[in-house]
Formats: structure tokens, C-alpha cells, sequence
């Protein structure tokens, strides 16, 4: 059964923030392999080219480096603590800190998570998940042979009293190289959920902000173009879909390990396919987004001891 640590390093990118010949065989995977010492601590340094969460981002890129330090104890509880650099050259600065708390169970067959992560955002972050002060997830995982499947449910508490509620499914085969050294998983996922997150970003973050790009996601439907709510002051936002729970996204990736105790090398391409994109109404005006499909990477390393 494969660890959910690793997953986990690739939630918090929040998010934030989600593998000779080879060979169907779960049981003896890169992550399990690195579970012979049950507590450790581990150091890892990650970076992903733009922050993206179900498809949606600003449209200014958001590349991050993500140094974090985790201990996990043999009991199953763990703690991360982690920063986020953003490198954008006339944007540097730390955009984010946060801390998990968790406690996880594995057995052959069967993993189980549940954590509560805070977050603390820079005032000038233009992250599309910079309203959310915290979120608590809850996941399941169990190895079938052939494919591993996983849920998770997360609830996201927003800065302005406002929660949200996703659920997701992933689906994966591992290919472990007779070594136990390589893992390739590739990974596809669903996820659904509610937009009030985004409609928080919307209201004090992309029509709020002084930035002068005026490059908005959307085509203007109403009076006006989509570089005019940005560039006045406006009074009423509504974002129709924010209290619906419907499909965000759909997810392909391929997570890659390799590891040579004690360091672990790992790589996640993803592409997503965002769906249900929002209708904006900002004062008397409609704004239909124009969502497009995203590729983006994360690559790091991590140190065990």
C-alpha cells in the first residue's frame, strides 16, 4: 500500500497544493520502502512553475519555491511546516506560510489521512486560494491490485466566514522498478466542489487589486470589457456558481519518484481540464470566464533522516 505522505507533499504545494523492466506490485513501492523506519524527520525543497488549484489561477503566474520540514512519528501522527517563495522577478517575496497537523494509518490494503492545515498569505498575494484560512481533510485510500483508488473530502474555511465543501476521486497503477528504487504512477482524478473560495479571491483579490494588466480570465458578456472591473472601483460581485457543488476539474498526472536513500527525488507533471467556469456579474455588467486547459510541474527534493 502505497504512503500517503507523498501525497501529501504534493497537497501542499495548496493549496496549496495531490510512482530492470517494471512491475505491478504495490507492496513493495518507492513510498512503502522508506516506511522500514517508522519515525524520521524529512527536509524537502520543492518547485512548481505557477500556482494552480482545479484549473483556476490569476493571470499573472505564480512560481513558487517550497522549502518544508516534516516529522512523523510511528504512532501516525505527523506535523509540516512550510514556506512559499514567490520568484516571479518583480514580485519576490514569502507568499505564503502554513502548518498541518495530521494523523495517518496504513496497512497493506487500506490508508487513511486526516489533517487541518492553516495557511497565512502575504496581504499582496494574488494566489487564487489566498482568502482561505485554513482547511481540514479527510482522505481514503485502498489498493485494489490492479488500480489504487482514493477520496478525499476537504472543507475549505474562508476568510469571510464563508466555508467550502470538495470531494475528489483519483484512480492510479504503480510501475516499481525490481529495485524499489523508481516509481511511476500515472493518476487520473475528478474533483467537485463549491466556488465561494474563488468568489472571495474575485471580490478582494482580482477586482480589488491595483495591478495594471487588466488581463482578466473571462470574456466580457455586459457593458463593458473584462479590463474595466479592474480598473475601477466597483460596489457588487456576484459569482453565480459559488454555493453550487458541481465538477471543477478533471486531473491527469504522473507522479514520478526516485530514491537513493536518503534523498528522494520526485516529479509531477499535471494537466487539468477545468470545468463549470464561473459567471461573474460586477455591478450591471456579466462577465462569463473563459477557463482553458493548464499544464504545469512540480519538481523537488527531500532529505530523510
Amino acid at each position: 500500500m502505497k504512503s500517503y505522505n507523498y501525497k501529501l507533499s504534493s497537497l501542499l504545494l495548496i493549496l496549496i497544493c495531490n510512482y530492470t523492466v517494471f512491475g505491478q506490485n504495490t507492496s513493495d513501492s518507492v513510498e512503502q520502502s522508506q516506511m522500514e523506519d517508522p519515525s524520521y524527520v524529512s527536509i524537502a525543497v520543492n518547485f512548481m512553475n505557477d500556482a494552480v488549484y482545479l484549473g483556476r489561477k490569476d493571470s499573472i503566474s505564480a512560481p513558487y519555491l517550497y522549502p518544508s520540514i516534516t516529522y512523523f512519528n510511528k504512532t501516525g501522527l505527523y506535523a509540516t511546516g512550510s514556506f512559499s517563495f514567490l520568484t516571479k522577478s518583480n514580485e519576490s517575496r514569502i507568499d505564503l506560510f502554513l502548518g498541518t497537523i495530521g494523523y495517518e494509518i496504513n496497512s497493506k490494503k487500506f490508508s487513511g489521512d486526516i489533517s487541518f492545515t492553516k495557511y497565512f498569505f502575504n496581504t499582496d498575494s494574488y494566489n487564487v486560494i489566498s482568502e482561505v484560512e485554513a482547511d481540514l481533510t479527510g482522505t481514503l485510500g485502498y489498493d485494489f491490485d490492479v488500480f489504487n483508488l482514493n477520496l478525499s473530502l476537504t472543507n475549505f474555511f474562508n476568510e469571510n466566514s464563508t466555508s467550502d465543501i470538495f470531494l475528489s476521486s483519483e484512480i492510479s497503477h504503480d510501475f516499481v522498478s525490481t529495485d524499489r528504487k523508481f516509481q511511476i504512477s500515472p493518476t487520473m482524478g475528478v474533483f467537485l466542489g463549491s466556488q465561494n473560495f474563488y468568489k472571495e479571491y474575485y471580490v478582494y483579490n482580482r477586482f480589488g487589486s491595483e495591478r495594471s494588466t487588466g488581463s482578466g480570465q473571462g470574456s466580457g458578456q455586459g457593458t463593458g470589457s473584462t479590463a474595466d472591473p479592474i480598473e475601477t472601483t466597483t460596489t457588487t460581485v456576484v459569482l453565480e456558481e459559488s454555493e453550487k457543488f458541481d465538477l471543477m476539474a478533471v486531473e491527469f498526472s504522473i507522479p514520478i519518484w526516485y530514491m537513493a536513500k536518503p534523498f528522494t527525488v520526485s516529479f509531477l507533471p499535471v494537466l487539468v481540464v477545468p470545468q463549470n467556469p464561473a459567471t461573474l456579474t460586477v455591478d450591471s455588467a456579466i462577465y462569463e470566464e473563459d477557463l482553458e486547459n493548464t499544464f504545469y510541474w512540480m519538481v523537488g527534493v527531500s532529505y530523510r533522516f
